[in-house]
């Protein structure tokens, strides 16, 4: 970036943050486990990382809301009256990452020092609501938007990554999905290979909060031009298959993409790019097939394994398989699916036996 235009940048920054700084309040935009979107309004205040804080009551859905999902868009927008021309109001808009503030903390008596300090000794009274929350919302991308043909996106450290809007194809991949290189580094970290069939409730949030929009870009079929290598099909087979089970754990949108997923990998194996990966990538190219309900599958995922000599997932294919033949499905997907167990699936789910994976 040449000089002129890291100045035009910084002004830019300078001039949001700015505009930021003249609401006492921002909308906000969550969405339900339903997938179902609510917009609200709440005071706020920043701090010098450009954080931003509310406080809200936990009988607000958007509490249930923001504790679910971890993920919050906001909007800041100039009042309706001073402005000429109502459709180019100036705007600013935040996708961000949440995180919850213990009461206890010297954190959350900081900042709800900060809210008195903005609105009033009222603070002292919602700060003796037990039911009260206090979010930080960390901006990770965004867009701010001057006028007609001043349309800017944001992201990187610090937001410092500003680009201009020319056109609608510059807006059609959001700044925050996540490149198949950044997939592949994060899902093959020594940190997170443990976690890969032992997760965590907060390995799913994790998951949640920073892949959910590359899930929903993938899930839109917004991503197939990444099945044009091995390592970009590779890192959307991930997205669409591993990534759903964490984010959406124990509801039937972790099944949603699954066959993608698997219709991927199988356009991925016909040009021969699991011969361009090595043994451990080549497994979740396969784990699509191991994932499928169905028997013709399940068979091509034990065929894959043993041609490879992945013998450590060979036997897991197999009980898939073994688990499929028997049943026509899996039976512990029933719940999270609302199927009625029969007799049989019953039984086995109640043995100790069953897979519960």
């Amino acid at each position: 970036m040449n000089k002129k235009s890291t100045q035009s940048s910084a002004e830019l920054s300078k001039e949001l943050l700015e505009f930021r700084s003249t609401f006492r309040s921002v909308l906000l935009s969550t969405v339900s486990q339903e997938s179902i979107p609510e917009v609200s309004y709440a005071p706020c205040v920043t701090d010098k990382l450009g954080n931003i804080y509310i406080y809200v009551s936990g009988l607000s859905r958007h509490t249930h809301n923001l504790r679910n999902t971890g993920r919050v868009s906001l909007l800041f927008i100039e009042d309706e009256q001073p402005v000429r021309n109502i459709f180019a109001r100036k705007r600013l808009s935040y996708s961000c990452e949440t995180k919850t503030l213990s009461h206890d903390s010297a954190d959350w008596r900081r900042i709800l020092d900060h809210f008195k300090e903005r609105f009033g000794k009222f603070i002292d009274t919602l700060r003796l609501l037990p039911d009260f929350q206090l979010f930080q919302l960390t901006p990770i991308s965004g867009n701010y938007i001057r006028g007609f043909g001043q349309a800017y996106s944001f992201k990187g450290a610090g937001l410092n990554e500003i680009r201009h809007i020319k056109s609608a194809s510059d807006q059609k991949q959001p700044p925050d999905i996540a490149t198949p290189r950044e997939i592949l580094k994060f899902w093959f970290s020594e940190r997170v290979q443990p976690l890969w069939f032992k997760s965590t409730a907060s390995f799913d949030t994790e998951l949640r909060t920073r892949f959910m929009s590359t899930w929903q870009f993938a899930a839109a079929n917004h991503l197939s031009k990444w099945e044009s290598s091995p390592q970009e099909a590779l890192a959307l087979v991930i997205v669409l298959d591993q990534f759903p089970l964490n984010i959406f754990r124990g509801r039937p949108e972790s099944f949603s993409t699954e066959s993608e997923a698997k219709r991927t990998a199988h356009a991925a194996l016909e040009k021969g790019f699991d011969r361009k990966l090595n043994d451990t990538q080549k497994v979740f190219l396969y784990i699509p097939f191991m994932h499928s309900e169905d028997k013709a599958d399940q068979d091509r995922s034990v065929q894959l394994f043993e041609a490879t000599g992945l013998d450590n997932h060979l036997k897991w294919a197999r009980h898939h398989r073994d688990i499929v033949n028997r049943f026509g499905r899996f039976p512990h997907r029933n719940a999270s699916l609302g199927r009625e167990n029969t007799a049989e699936e019953t039984e086995y789910l109640d043995s100790g036996k069953a897979y519960q994976g």
